[in-house]
């Protein structure tokens, strides 16, 4: 028996957020689709997030990968699941083995990332997408929502856990960690 962590890549365990923000600016953070942040922008910002090279060389986000890390180690299977374009599943699996962050099955080019995640039947997941933790919440699922600018919105909303520090994720992780399912 095993349980399942599905984590998401961008804005979880990779600062896509700040390689995007360094070429179209800071402007409208709180805003999730990129094409709305910057309307007049959409064939460019189309290139950037399907030129492989993007996600070549993104920092890591710390608090996602100690997560990871802790989740490994609890004996969890780790899935990461990106909606990345499928063709960069190579480097991402690559940047995640650089950058020392565990993993037992990718899943790149995920276009349903609320049904890709219950077909996992995971213990829980790792987003950074509010209307996808808290789908997931609504589905049973305990989901962990990684504070960020662009999913302040529903802020009360109980049926996930938003989370800004390591402290505060094993605190909420302790509190849900008996209910977690096995597969």
């Amino acid at each position: 028996m095993y349980k399942i962590a599905a984590i998401d890549v961008d804005g979880v365990l990779a600062d896509f957020e700040d390689a995007f923000c360094r070429k179209f600016g800071y402007h409208n953070r709180q805003i999730v689709d990129l094409e709305k942040r910057y309307p007049g922008r959409a064939d460019d910002i189309d290139l950037f997030v399907k030129a492989s090279r993007t996600y070549e060389y993104l920092n890591i986000l710390p608090l996602g990968v100690e997560i990871v890390r802790f989740l490994n180690r609890e004996g969890f299977n780790i899935h990461i699941v990106s909606s990345r374009p499928e063709y960069c599943t190579q480097i991402t699996g690559l940047w995640l083995k650089q950058n020392k962050i565990p993993f037992h099955y990718l899943s790149v080019g995920v276009v349903n990332k609320v049904g890709a995640y219950m077909n996992l039947q995971p213990a829980l997941v790792v987003e950074d997408i509010l209307y996808i933790a808290s789908s997931l919440a609504g589905l049973g699922i305990h989901s962990f929502l990684m504070d960020h600018p662009w999913n302040q919105s529903k802020a009360n909303f109980n049926g996930f856990r938003r989370i800004s520090s390591f402290e505060q994720f094993l605190t909420k992780y302790k509190q849900v960690s008996e209910t977690l399912i096995e597969i």
